[in-house]
Order: C-alpha cells, then sequence, then structure tokens
C-alpha cells in the first residue's frame, strides 16, 4: 500500500499580521534583491564566523588550538573580495550622516545578487572582521608592544575596559541574536519549498515565512550596522562618558529585544515547515523505492541528491560539477559511509577491484559509484570537511558536491531503511531506481568488476560456481601474479604464522629444497594483526616481490570479506559448497586468532587442497623423500596427505565428489581419489527447474 501524506500544510502556529511599517521594510528590502542564485557554501561559512564571534564574545577564556587550526584552513570559496568590499562599505556608512534605514539599504543593495542566505552570512562575516579586530585590540594592548602601539594610532590607549563592560556586554546579546536569526534564514532557504507547493493554501504559507526571512535579512544587516556604527563611536571619543556609554547600551537593549522576538516566531515557522517537507519527502522517497513500476531511476536521484540543485555531485577525476542525468540507465552503487570513508587498506582494495579490475573497461559505461559520506552528528564539524575534501579530491569515482546539505529524511532513511550505523555499506540501485542489493560491498571487494550488476541475486550465483580453492582465496590480490601462476601451473603454498623466528627457519628449509629441485611458490601472509618487524620480514621472504605488505593486507580483508559475504546470503539462501567454503575460511582465521602456524597446499584453480599446522607442517618437511616419491601417482597435494596416513596422523584434505543419488547409495563407501581415505557423506538437494 501506497504511504499517504496531506498535500495542503497547516500550521500549528499562525504567522503574525505585518505592520505597515513592516509591509514597508519588507518592500524596500524586495527592491534591493535581484538575485542570479550565486552559490555561496552558507554552512560552512556560517560555521567559520559562529566561532570568531564566540571567541570575541568571550575574549578572556582559553582558546581552542584546534578549532582555530580548522578557521586557518577554511576556504571561503573565492568570496574574501566580497568580504573585504562590505567591511569596507560597513566602515563607510558609520561615518554617513543619512538615516540608518537608508544606509542599511545601501548594504543591501552590494549583495542584491546572492540568496537571502548568502547574504546574511557573508553581512556578519564582513562584521566579524571588524568586530573581532576591535575587542582583540583591547584585551591584548597592554600586555603586547604592537598592540599596544597599534592601540595608540587607533585612539585605544586610554580606555578601561569596566566602563565599557555594560555596552560591550548588550553588543554581545546584539550578535546571540543576530547569529541565532541568521540560523532560521539558512535552514529555510535550503528546504525544498517545491515539495510543498501544491495548494494555493501553501503558497500562502510560504509567502508569509518568506516574508519574515526578508524582515529577517534587514534587521540582521541594520544591526551589524548599528553595532559597527557604536565601535567607530569608542574609538572617535575623546574621553569617557558614561551617560553617552549607558545610552548605547539601553540602545542595544532595545535592537536584542526585537531581534529576539522576530527570532521566536521565524524559529517555529521554520521548525513546522522542516518537519512538514521532510515526512513529506521521506514517504516519498519510499513509495519510490517499492514501485516496481519506475522506467528510470532520475525521479528517486533527483530526490535524494539535488532537490533544487542541478547539478550536486562532482568527479574528482575531473573536478566538474556533475548532475543527476549522468546517472541514466546505470547501475547506481551509493558508497555510505562516515566522512573518513574506509580504512585504508579497504579503500585501495575497493579501487582495484572496481576501477582497476580488468573487467571494468568493459562494463565502465554501464555504472557509476557515488560516495555519500554521512557524520555522526547532525552538524559537520570543520575537520569532517577537511577529510571530505581531501577523499573527495582523491578517489577515481563521484561524490555528493556539498553532504552536508543532504536532508534529513534521506539521512534518516539512509539510517532506518537501509540499516547504516557507521559501518560502510554500499547500496546497489538498478537502472530503474529501485534497490537491487542492500549492501554490495563484500561482493566487490571479493569479486570487484566481475560481480556486475551486483545484485544479491548475483551474489548468489556467484557463490552456486565457487568452491574452496587457492583462486578464491588469492583472486584480486594480486591479478599479474595469479596470471604468471596459472601460466605455469605451479605448486602453491600459503603461509601464515605470527612467529617471526619459525618463518625464517621455514623459508630456510623451503629454500633447501628449492635448491634440489623442489617447484613451489610459497606466500608468506603472517598474521591479520601484524607490527612493523613482522612486515620487514615478510618483505624479505616474499622474493621477487610476489606478495607486498598491501597485498598482504588485502589477502586478510579478502578471508573477512568472504566470511561475511557468505553468513550473509547463507541466512537467505542455500548452495552446494556453503558448508565446505564457510567452515574453512573460519579454520583459518580461527588458526590465526590462536596464533598457530599453518599452510595450505595446493595448485591454482584445482579444488585439491592440504591444510597443516603446528608440528605437522615440520612433518611435510622432514618427510619429503618419502612423498616426493608419490607425486606422480598421488599429485602434489595427495602425495602430502600420504604421509599423515603412514604416520597415523590425519592431515587436511578438502577434496570434494559430487555423485548422482542412487538406491543403496547410504551404505557404500567411497574412498578419496586423492588422499585415498574414506569421505564423508552429505546429501544435497538441486531444484531442477528445467522439469
Amino acid at each position: 500500500m501506497e504511504l499517504t501524506v496531506n498535500d495542503s500544510f497547516t500550521p500549528q502556529t499562525s504567522s503574525p499580521e505585518l505592520s505597515i511599517e513592516q509591509e514597508f521594510i519588507i518592500n524596500k528590502t524586495l527592491l534591493t534583491h535581484k538575485s542570479d542564485d550565486r552559490l555561496v557554501d552558507c554552512n560552512i561559512l556560517f560555521q567559520a564566523m559562529e566561532n570568531v564571534m564566540l571567541y570575541a564574545s568571550n575574549i578572556n577564556n582559553a582558546v581552542d588550538v584546534q578549532i582555530l587550526d580548522n578557521i586557518k584552513n577554511f576556504s571561503s570559496e573565492t568570496l574574501e573580495h566580497s568580504f573585504y568590499k562590505i567591511s569596507r562599505a560597513i566602515l563607510w556608512e558609520c561615518y554617513n550622516t543619512t538615516d540608518i534605514h537608508t544606509r542599511t539599504l545601501a548594504l543591501l543593495e552590494m549583495l542584491g545578487n546572492y540568496r537571502w542566505d548568502a547574504k546574511v552570512v557573508i553581512m556578519l562575516t564582513a562584521f566579524t572582521i571588524n568586530y573581532g579586530e576591535f575587542r582583540l585590540f583591547l584585551d591584548v594592548y597592554a600586555n603586547n608592544s604592537l598592540a599596544a602601539s597599534l592601540a595608540i594610532l587607533k585612539n585605544l590607549w586610554w580606555r578601561n575596559f569596566e566602563t565599557l563592560r555594560p555596552q560591550l556586554k548588550s553588543m554581545e546579546i546584539v550578535i546571540k541574536e543576530m547569529v541565532e536569526l541568521a540560523k532560521c534564514v539558512v535552514r529555510f532557504e535550503v528546504l525544498p519549498i517545491n515539495l510543498l507547493l501544491h495548494a494555493d493554501h501553501d503558497c500562502t504559507l510560504v509567502s508569509a515565512v518568506k516574508s519574515q526571512i526578508y524582515l529577517a535579512t534587514y534587521w540582521i544587516f541594520r544591526s551589524s550596522l548599528t553595532s559597527a556604527s557604536q565601535i567607530t563611536d569608542l574609538i572617535a571619543m575623546k574621553q569617557e562618558n558614561s551617560n553617552i556609554t549607558a545610552n548605547a547600551a539601553w540602545g542595544l537593549s532595545s535592537l536584542a529585544l526585537r531581534l529576539s522576538t522576530l527570532c521566536s516566531c521565524l524559529r517555529i515557522q521554520v521548525d513546522e515547515f522542516q518537519e512538514h517537507i521532510e515526512q513529506k519527502l521521506y514517504k516519498r522517497l519510499l513509495n519510490l523505492l517499492k514501485d516496481n513500476k519506475q522506467i528510470e531511476n532520475q525521479e528517486f536521484l533527483n530526490l535524494f541528491f539535488s532537490l533544487d540543485d542541478d547539478l550536486p555531485l562532482k568527479d574528482s577525476f575531473s573536478q566538474e560539477n556533475v548532475g543527476i542525468h549522468r546517472l541514466k540507465e546505470k547501475v547506481v552503487m551509493l558508497l555510505v559511509s562516515k566522512p573518513d570513508l574506509l580504512p585504508i587498506d579497504q579503500t585501495l582494495l575497493l579501487i582495484q577491484q572496481t576501477y582497476e579490475h580488468p573487467h571494468h573497461k568493459y562494463i565502465k559505461q554501464d555504472y557509476e559509484i557515488v560516495w555519500v559520506p554521512i557524520s555522526s552528528s547532525e552538524t559537520w564539524t570543520l575537520d569532517e570537511h577537511k577529510s571530505f575534501d581531501y577523499l573527495s579530491n582523491s578517489l577515481p569515482w563521484l561524490s555528493i558536491r556539498k553532504p552536508w546539505l543532504l536532508n534529513s529524511a534521506v539521512v534518516r532513511m539512509i539510517r532506518e531503511e537501509w540499516n547504516f550505523d557507521e559501518k560502510p555499506l554500499m547500496v546497489v540501485l538498478d537502472q530503474h531506481g529501485s534497490v537491487s542489493n542492500y549492501n554490495a560491498l563484500d561482493m566487490v571487494l571479493i569479486w570487484g568488476a566481475k560481480a556486475f550488476p551486483f545484485s544479491d541475486s548475483n551474489e548468489k550465483k556467484l557463490w552456486e560456481e565457487e568452491h574452496w580453492n587457492l583462486d578464491l582465496m588469492l583472486y584480486g590480490v594480486d591479478d599479474h601474479f595469479l596470471k604468471q601462476t596459472e601460466e605455469g601451473d605451479k605448486n602453491i603454498c600459503i603461509c601464515g604464522s605470527s612467529n617471526i623466528e619459525w618463518i625464517k627457519e621455514f623459508e630456510s628449509r623451503i629454500e633447501k629444497l628449492r635448491n634440489v629441485g623442489l617447484k613451489l611458490q610459497v606466500i608468506y601472509v603472517g598474521s591479520r594483526n601484524m607490527n612493523e618487524d613482522m612486515l620487514k620480514t615478510l618483505a624479505i621472504v616474499n622474493k621477487n616481490k610476489s606478495f607486498t605488505p598491501l597485498q598482504i593486507q588485502f589477502f586478510w580483508i579478502r578471508l573477512e570479506k568472504i566470511k561475511d559475504s557468505i553468513i550473509r546470503v547463507g541466512q537467505v539462501h542455500t548452495f552446494t559448497n556453503y558448508e565446505i567454503i564457510l567452515n574453512q575460511v573460519l579454520e583459518l582465521l580461527d588458526t590465526d586468532d590462536d596464533h598457530s602456524n599453518w599452510a595450505v597446499f595446493g595448485c591454482l584453480s584445482s579444488k585439491d587442497l592440504v591444510k597443516l599446522k603446528g608440528n605437522d607442517i615440520m612433518m611435510f618437511l622432514d618427510r619429503v623423500p618419502v612423498w616426493a616419491k608419490k607425486v606422480a601417482s598421488f599429485g602434489f597435494v595427495g602425495a602430502i596427505a600420504s604421509i599423515f596416513d603412514e604416520a597415523g596422523e590425519t592431515a587436511s584434505c578438502d577434496h570434494t565428489n559430487m555423485v548422482p543419488y542412487d538406491e543403496g547409495m547410504v551404505e557404500k563407501i567411497v574412498d578419496c581419489d586423492k588422499c585415498k581415505r574414506a569421505m564423508t557423506q552429505f546429501i544435497v538437494y538441486q531444484c531442477d527447474g528445467s522439469q
């Protein structure tokens, strides 16, 4: 059943009627507005401005060095000229003899081309530059020679901070109210109002709120100018006058009350609009996801990404802004994570398995990966901004240009419907915009581009075709190595241990065997948690650069992802080799957890493996003359396994043999073709859909 929501919105609180003065102010303010919708990153700019205001208003408090460092690294998107121009204009208007209303409109005119949220943020930032400089002089000139010299030039050297405290305190209150009012303006401007406009009643309500936005903008400009004028008056005063400062403080308190009243009303209206729009957006997204009749993915993706932004994505390779149309008729893989993405080794493996995968060139026009970073809190920190900027400019896939502007309804859907809990996931949308896999990340890290179109049904199909062998263990770790090994049909040993001395001894003995003709490629993978000494040792023993330290990390990630994928798929589907593959990978991971030494022997694509651990490995080395004679008869794996039969030991053999069912088979004993031991019997049911 489709989720529904009332098209018409009735707010709980009514908008106050506008006075004649307010209507006059609104009309004059609108005459200054000639927006060309130029984009400004208001959120990050607002954070930087608000932090400076905080320090300026609490000038005697200890400074948070980390926040200062973030502000130092903040980029204002080439707005420096606008800041400078407006901050100079504020000072100019402070000395203008015309009335405050006319001077306020003049400042509004200068920012006429910007959106309403950009106007207030740029204005407050420009005022912050002047205000912060003034407060800095007051605080440090008594203890700093340079500041003292500048204070003399600025006529501030004689000021008694205590006599100015009431006026400065009132100014701090005005600034606080301006910032809170600006927050309401910024919040409203990013709301997708077009989702609400379905009736004349809705349009009227939106118009009423916009009137309050225009008033808020006007009074933020006027309050900034009033505060700046008082600062210039303080500097120009020949001597302290308590009556003047008291009157100034009273005027600022009256202004703060006006701002507070306007802010309270606007905040309630914006809260109600935001709640209603987010509910509506959330339900529309869910309805689209459940709609199997979608012809294309554009409607869902437009709601998900852009709303009112025609170019919501960016291409890190070309640094171009990208529209939703680029995703049309493609499989879209939404990589959802925190702003720091994946651990570096998993990130590199993901790149290798997608854009660097040999199969990628055949399907690169058919799919796109889009990074969707989600902050752990409601507000993005400047550290998260920096992390996102670095990664989104370094990685080969698309990303949201401004993920901090992602609508909270979208974030809610990601958390509640897609079960995002801070752990990275990759949600796959097919060409029609329907979810075909709620988390394909394990699948992609295992099979890479070969897993296209990355649906959960294809994941099941891939597992149906898999067997537990060296190819499954090593695929995607080093394709060049696998190709060379496959062409030479080499015998391979994967050796794991957390004991450096044991690894050195094993390699020494293997080297002696190579010198007498043993053809065996050994790959040392250490353990999952390796220190620096272990990595150096592995770099030495892995001859001919067979495996680098990074590729060893890839190997362990691969085993973990095989385990996670097979458990998840096995909960829904059953497939032939489920128990065998799961048991083998769990045994390897458990052996590593126990810090035991282990080795797996076999050929690349063969299903025949023999796994040894502990003392069995040294027995294998000690009895080379015995098993080497049997290689011609039993093969490499069978020959190794045979020596443990003779010694009364049991080596692990993974050979399987599937035969059609026949009556009387329950009592029949079947010997393994490789190790010659009796095989354990399993019954497998397979649906023959063709009959």
